[in-house]
């Protein structure tokens, strides 16, 4: 009877001094970006749309880790490349602190979490991760975006609206109303309507892109996919906002008594027929890849 050889990867390290070192650094990070954090935090719950981009991210970082779930293993080991993530981490938080630029704080934030996954997971984790910090860099961007991008997409969406019910046969009207506060309102001619912030489109915008950016990467699709993934996976999620308004537009006078109901039905149907849709255009392999591995058709000799 043979002894079965052991794994030294799958054995449990001791904790020397670099494990201590590691956790330490850890600890300290932590630390030092939990104002950052709890920001974070707060803009996500806070908002519906940004939450969107948030929830995908989890989802996708579950699917990795479900994948891979062998490989994984608590490495705790200060690389180089951890090192140099973090060293950038904390001069992005000097330069904030110095020069009174808070959005530096962002990228700090991102480094700081690269250098503590790789610290956690170790150099042989870092293809797994990639596309995860990825989606979480597009998240950070949506938060950035949301502020500035709500009115100039709620008039977007008002004037195509109104185009498009007008070749319908509607009369609408926009009108904009200043006190107290900004609102764009669209009259059918029947009813009026508020292009509302969760009318702009922004999150099935943003959502789309972000499922892009995280599908492609898990998938193994190359880097220049993005370049016409993204802007299409907008493209559609501002297409399918233009059909959840028009839904609720021609069908509101017929559910007078249900328009929450049809309001929130539309909008779920939409999500998830544009993000459908986007996951199955970034998830699907390559033509070259499906053509080598259809079965060949030639008779064998």
């Amino acid at each position: 009877m043979t002894d079965s050889p052991i794994n030294p990867s799958s054995a449990a390290r001791p904790w020397d001094l670099g494990r201590w070192i590691a956790l330490g650094l850890l600890v300290c990070t932590g630390v030092a970006f939990w104002p950052i954090s709890r920001w974070l935090a707060q803009e996500v719950s806070g908002s519906q749309q940004i939450r969107q981009s948030f929830v995908l991210l989890g989802a996708a970082t579950g699917l990795v880790i479900w994948q891979h779930l062998r490989e994984w293993r608590l490495a705790l080991e200060v690389s180089n490349r951890a090192l140099l993530l973090l060293l950038v981490a904390y001069l992005c938080v000097v330069g904030a602190w110095w020069l009174t630029q808070p959005l530096l704080a962002l990228p700090a934030f991102a480094f700081g979490l690269a250098g503590c996954l790789h610290v956690l997971a170790g150099e042989n984790a870092a293809r797994f991760i990639r596309p995860l910090f990825t989606g979480f860099i597009a998240c950070m961007g949506v938060i950035l975006l949301f502020p500035l991008l709500d009115w100039p997409l709620r008039q977007m969406a008002g004037m195509n609206a109104a185009h498009l019910l007008h070749s319908l046969g509607f009369t609408p009207q926009l009108a904009v109303i200043l006190q107290p506060a900004p609102k764009l309102l669209l009259s059918t001619g029947r009813n009026v309507f508020e292009v509302a912030t969760e009318c702009n489109g922004f999150g099935l915008i943003t959502s789309g892109a972000v499922l892009a950016v995280l599908a492609s990467g898990i998938a193994g699709r190359r880097a220049g996919v993005l370049l016409w993934l993204v802007p299409l996976a907008m493209a559609l999620g501002f297409g399918f906002n233009l059909l959840r308004i028009l839904l609720i537009c021609l069908l509101a006078p017929s559910f007078p008594q249900h328009y929450h109901a049809l309001h929130e039905t539309a909008g779920v149907l939409m999500l998830w027929t544009g993000l459908g849709t986007v996951g199955w255009l970034a998830w699907r392999p390559p033509v070259a890849d499906r053509a080598s591995s259809a079965p060949s058709s030639r008779a064998v000799a």
